[in-house]
């Protein structure tokens, strides 16, 4: 059992979904508090002058930090999925497989939201549904493991928890993760060997890395996209 662990993003790039798509249990860590100025609850796109903007999904900041992912509330107060849809109009809509794209992707605009992880959580099962992956979804807060776990061991205990022999990590955590203790629970340990793929993007003519799945897509469709990483 091959197992990656990963916070919920909002329509993640491409190289969250490769690895997702490498493992046959990905689980979406809702129990951890929410991260600054991450994909947790915004991603970029391009303007069509080619310029990086994130599209955020706005929430209730009081006593936001004190509170598990999963509870944060969406600000009610502003309009995010009409925000969302018009930035992609105005950026997008002469973009090749515009049409075919938001005929996908429109439920996740439409749809009634309370919190930020139903949101983010939709768009990766969205995801997973248009790539064909078979890979199964878990959510943390459905798994029994002890609740102090922290950094290193709460990864430890959820491989644990889901039964997992492999666990598939990103390498950025080659920088600070501590081995032996998978060692010891028999857990292998491997990197993510994911490089990015430059395409055509249809806002800029310098590529711009770390965007949302979406300007892929949009740019070059689904077909191009599931070749580059799938």
């Amino acid at each position: 059992m091959k197992v990656a662990i990963h916070q919920p993003h909002y329509f993640p790039w491409e190289g969250y979904i490769s690895k997702m798509k490498d493992v046959d249990k990905f689980i979406l860590m809702d129990e951890v508090q929410l991260t600054d100025s991450s994909p947790m609850y915004r991603h970029a796109l391009l303007t069509l002058k080619g310029e990086k903007k994130y599209i955020t999904i706005p929430f209730e900041k009081n006593d936001y930090k004190h509170k598990s992912y999963k509870n944060i509330l969406i600000n009610t107060q502003i309009d995010w999925q009409k925000n969302h849809i018009n930035f992609l109009k105005e950026n997008y809509s002469k973009s090749p497989f515009y049409g075919e794209i938001m005929d996908l992707i429109s439920c996740i605009f439409t749809k009634k939201y309370k919190y930020i992880c139903d949101v983010t959580v939709d768009t990766i099962l969205l995801m997973r549904k248009i790539f064909n992956i078979s890979t199964d979804i878990v959510l943390q807060s459905d798994l029994n493991y002890p609740n102090d776990s922290k950094k290193n061991q709460l990864v430890l205990d959820l491989c644990i928890a889901s039964n997992a022999d492999y666990y598939l990590s990103g390498q950025g955590a080659k920088k600070y993760m501590e081995l032996e203790p998978f060692d010891k629970s028999n857990v292998i340990v491997e990197f993510q060997s994911f490089k990015q793929t430059e395409y055509s993007q249809h806002c800029s003519r310098e590529f711009i890395a770390g965007l949302s799945i979406l300007d892929m897509l949009l740019s070059v469709g689904i077909k191009k996209t599931k070749e580059c990483f799938i």
